[in-house]
């Protein structure tokens, strides 16, 4: 037996002879082995074979299999250590003895250093070896040339898989082949075939070498490789190290180009693509409806052109099977890519691997455990410490876990509101109102056991988060569901090699619940389905080299993502390895992108066998510019691809600007445009509605002419009536802390009655005045302290202090002002409720009824103070913080809250009310805005353009009065318009999500 070698340009036969040779050794009675890339070729294969009733006798592997069916049969059973447990190991030896400097080592650094040792045991490099080479290194160029912990790392990372008993893959691998060579009847005559591989590794090259060179079995190996091709340049040192293999009894059979692989009417420009791409002086052909380009504006403008084009095609009648999508991390958002092809009805297969953490039961698991307090003497040692607010939220907020998951959402925003930050906080403020969390008080009794009881408890903490949504009930996962299912089956596969860790090495586990957190942050989980019937593949270049489709796009070719650039060694750069091979003659291999030339022939090699697997269509894309506008430039490939085509190739691609909208979007518009109506209000296609539109539900209107008004809800509602059905008919729980100036006003209202009352209670009035202002200084302070807590000035703690001293002084400076003034009016009501039935937020009922508006309207509300002269007369006071509006903008702004008080207190109260005013309590201006009665005879401390006469007060009211009527019969009529002019205080809409307003 001996080794067939296959070579030949893409699309030359290659596979047809791959499979002749399998059904050669089936028809011989021989079971072989094809090896492909990927499971999903593994898949294509299997099926191919199926339907040609070959399948029975083969079996179809990756690479890995291959290489276990050769650890089988060499008898090797040593267990392998997993890929956590040996991180674990390698971060202790990167660190040395020190266990704090083990949990900052970076884990990039871990992995150069893994990538590094499994080269030197590819090698069959051993410890001593490298530790004599880095000595000679260093006699030759000084102590610091050659990196010496290295060496150290390795000797001990063997010795430490010795001590514990353990391989690693390298070794077993290694060992395997080392053990077939020795003894080669262990793997006996089956055959081995290998298709769709486009390079090898080393450990692939070392198995094809002992299969077929040295255990003499059949090896049949099919190589793309077309001698004096510039497309082919990175895969001639691959075909020069397998040519010498092949001895006197191996062949090599190199395949001529054939196009009978393409569609006719596609034939002559994709066959012209594959035969003459990166070749110089080529002629240019017409591309005609086989080859296209796309240009987008954005990213999101790329993706959606070749969406666009895919529903195109799906449309006419092509099978979504039969068209792939290829792109780069680099160059696309896979995200993005998602979105887009979900928003244009494309079915699509896209795998790919995801961190534990964006699965639900993965997110849960990794905030239960970060609450979970260290125990080591640290400040989060205490039960029901440690953690932050969001990993608390992140766990009760798992499916199933609640009963009410609104429960969570309810302690989110008490915890906001009260500016809880801590997972400590938050579970306090759970549990004073709901039942005790001792998930994590179970947790921290584990982890006090030690690392294994803490494994185990986490584990079936994980298992519980997947059944409890499932309880009871016998589930069919959806969808959906699979990629908690799979973060389930990665998650526990983590914890038995965890498991396992603790069991023969306790000193590696992870010790605390966080640190263990920190270890399964790096476990990731399959998401998505793989390519199948129904679905248009999204893959990696990498990922098609077997296989061919109808329709190719080829996405996200920029500059540094397509063609890549070349990415540095992490560990002992190709000058160091230089070096090291000069002084000491070990050698160690170059990587394929070890230089800028080297890897650009392997970019060439990739683009060559991406464009050469259509077979109908080639669609080329790239963005102009990042989402941000920033110039992006295109690859050059795909200049190289327009050189082989007539000019109107490039010149006819397809464009997309930034942030176009879709074109369906505009139909869809057009269509929402017919069914405006005929009162020029708009109603959308599925029935919603637009916030423009009036409210039509009678229960609704009939609600809204029953409902008593406050003079804070008219004036939203003049200011917009959409913000106000939202603020006050819908009434959404407030998400962020109240706003500062919010808690500032409501603790100087209650302040300011506090020592008001308290100044009356001493001294037989409430009036301000020189002689009683250090005493209603006194008050105040003492009411500051007292009520604080009521109303927390601030989330963050270090800013309380500095808010209520500035609040302080402001209320200081206004008691001095006010008993300069010396007001001849004595306070007689203060905090004055009216109309309250005891169903408001404070759920208290007041003796006065509601103000009757007309039309059977009502207005209830509170009134901040009344001020009362001897002779009756009276002014209303509504307390500001330092803007107060003139009375000469009320009507005009909407601003009809004191013009209705002082309505309140004359109906209601019977008082003689002579003007209301708007007192700022901060500011550099502090006197009092509004209106005064200038015919009355009382003087008081306000702007002088407020004081007018009797006629003019009377008619102002009577405004206002009619104002509000007008409002609350508009409201009842189920008028809903936005007014984005006048929504927020600065302007703009406040809820543009809402509205379709910009903000």
């Amino acid at each position: 037996m001996a080794i067939t070698l296959i070579t030949g340009p893409a699309n030359a036969g290659k596979a047809e002879l791959v499979m002749d040779a399998l059904r050669s050794h089936l028809a011989r009675g021989e079971e072989p082995i094809l090896v492909v890339p990927t499971r999903a070729d593994a898949d294509h294969y299997l099926r191919e074979l199926a339907g040609d009733r070959a399948a029975i006798g083969v079996r179809v592997e990756r690479f890995a299999g291959l290489i276990g069916e050769a650890v089988l049969r060499s008898g090797i059973a040593e267990p392998v250590i997993g890929g956590l447990a040996r991180e674990r190991l390698l971060l202790a030896l990167a660190a040395g003895e020190d266990p704090q400097r083990a949990r900052g080592a970076q884990r990039g650094f871990v992995r150069a250093l893994s990538e590094l040792l499994a080269e030197l045991q590819f090698r069959r490099i051993a410890p001593g070896r490298l530790l004599r080479a880095l000595e000679d290194w260093r006699a030759a160029d000084g102590p610091d040339a050659a990196p010496a912990e290295l060496g150290r790392i390795y000797g001990g990372y063997r010795d430490a898989l010795r001590r514990l008993g353990r391989l690693d893959a390298e070794q077993r691998a290694v060992l395997a082949l080392d053990a077939l060579r020795e003894q080669p009847a262990l793997w006996g005559r089956t055959p081995v075939l290998l298709y769709g591989f486009d390079d090898l590794t080393t450990l692939q090259l070392d198995a094809v070498e002992t299969l077929g060179s040295v255990v003499d079995a059949p090896v049949t190996l099919s190589l793309p490789y077309e001698p004096g091709r510039a497309a082919f340049g990175g895969r001639a040192t691959t075909f020069q190290a397998l040519a010498p293999l092949l001895g006197e009894r191996g062949e090599h059979h190199a395949l001529k180009a054939r196009g009978d692989h393409y569609a006719p009417h596609a034939r002559r420009a994709l066959s012209h693509l594959e035969r003459s791409l990166f070749e110089p002086g080529a002629a240019r052909l017409d591309a005609g409806s086989a080859v296209r380009l796309l240009e987008g504006g954005g990213e999101r403008a790329e993706l959606e052109l070749v969406a666009l084009e895919i529903a195109s095609l799906l449309g006419g009648g092509m099978a979504a099977e039969d068209i792939a999508v290829l792109v780069r991390g680099a160059g696309t958002s896979t995200e993005l890519l998602e979105d887009v092809l979900s928003g244009a009805g494309v079915p699509y297969a896209l795998q790919r691997r995801r961190p534990i953490g964006d699965a639900s039961i993965g997110a849960a698991l990794l905030g239960l455990l970060r609450c979970v307090p260290a125990g080591d003497g640290s400040d989060e040692a205490e039960p029901g410490g440690g953690g932050e607010l969001g990993d608390l939220l992140a766990w009760l907020r798992a499916p199933g876990l609640l009963e009410l998951p609104a429960l969570a959402d309810r302690l989110e925003l008490r915890a906001r509101r009260a500016g809880a930050q801590s997972a400590a906080q938050g579970r306090a403020l759970w549990e004073e109102r709901h039942w005790p969390l001792e998930t994590i008080d179970r947790l921290y009794e584990a982890q006090a056991r030690g690392p294994l009881a803490l494994i185990e408890r986490a584990s079936r903490e994980l298992y519980w988060l997947f059944c409890a949504p499932r309880r009871s009930a016998a589930a069919v996962l959806a969808a959906e569901e699979l990629d908690e299912a799979g973060a389930l089956a990665a998650g526990r596969r983590a914890f038995a090699e965890l498991r396992e860790l603790a069991r023969i090495a306790p000193e590696l586990a992870p010790s605390g619940a966080r640190e263990l957190a920190g270890v399964l942050e790096q476990v990731s989980f399959l998401s998505g389905e793989g390519p199948g019937p129904g679905t248009v593949a999204v893959l990696d270049p990498l990922a098609l080299r077997a296989r061919r489709v109808r329709a190719l796009f080829v996405c996200g070719l920029q500059e540094g993502a397509f063609p890549a650039r070349s990415r540095p060694q992490p560990l002992l750069s190709e000058e160091e390895r230089r070096r090291l091979a000069e002084v000491s003659g070990l050698r160690l291999g170059e990587r394929v992108d070890g230089s800028q030339g080297d890897q650009l022939a392997s970019e060439r090699y990739l683009l060559y066998a991406a464009v050469s697997r259509p077979q109908e269509l080639l669609v080329l894309s790239w963005h102009a510019s990042d989402d941000e506008g920033q110039a992006t430039p295109r690859s050059l490939f795909v200049d190289d691809v327009c050189d082989l085509f007539e000019e109107r190739l490039l010149e006819q691609r397809a464009r997309r600007a930034l942030g176009a909208v879709d074109d369906r979007a505009e139909d869809a518009a057009g269509d929402r445009r017919a069914l405006v109506g005929t009162n020029g209000r708009e109603s959308t296609a599925d029935g919603t509605r637009r916030s423009d539109e009036p409210l039509r539900d009678e229960l609704i209107l009939a609600e809204l002419a029953a409902r008593p008004w406050s003079a804070s809800a008219m004036e939203r509602r003049i200011a917009c009536p959409v913000a106000w059905f939202v603020d006050r008919l819908l009434r959404p729980d407030e998400f962020e802390p109240q706003p500062e100036p919010l808690a500032r006003g409501a603790l100087a209202h209650a302040v300011l009655k506090d020592t008001l009352e308290g100044l009356r209670l001493q001294t037989g009035s409430g009036r301000l005045r020189p002689a009683t202002v250090t005493l209603a200084r006194e008050l105040l302070e003492d009411s500051l302290q007292s009520r604080e807590s009521e109303h927390p000035l601030a989330v963050a703690p270090e800013r309380r202090a500095a808010v209520r001293r500035r609040l302080q002084a402001d209320l200081e400076r206004y008691l001095t002002q006010a008993a300069e003034a010396d007001s001849p009016l004595e306070p007689s009501e203060l905090e004055l409720g009216f109309g309250f039935d005891g169903s408001d937020d404070r759920g208290e009922a007041s003796a006065l009824p509601a103000l009757e508006l007309g039309g059977g309207f009502t207005l209830r509300g509170r009134i901040d103070r009344i001020d009362v002269g001897s002779r009756g007369e009276a002014v209303v006071y509504d307390y500001k913080g330092k803007d107060a509006p003139a009375a000469a903008r009320w009507i005009r702004d909407g601003k009809l809250q004191v013009a209705l008080y002082m309505q309140a207190a004359e109906q209601l109260l019977g008082l003689d009310v002579i003007g209301g005013l708007y007192q700022p309590l901060s500011g550099s201006d502090m006197r009092a805005r509004g209106v005064l009665d200038g015919d009355s005879g009382v003087e008081l401390d306000c702007v002088s353009t407020d004081v007018r006469e009797r006629a003019e007060l009377a008619e102002l009211l009577a405004e206002a009065l009619a104002k509000a009527r007008e409002v609350a019969e508009q409201t009842a009529s189920g008028e809903l318009r936005a007014r984005p002019q006048t929504c927020a205080w600065r302007g703009g809409c406040q809820y543009p999500t809402i509205c379709r307003c910009e903000r």
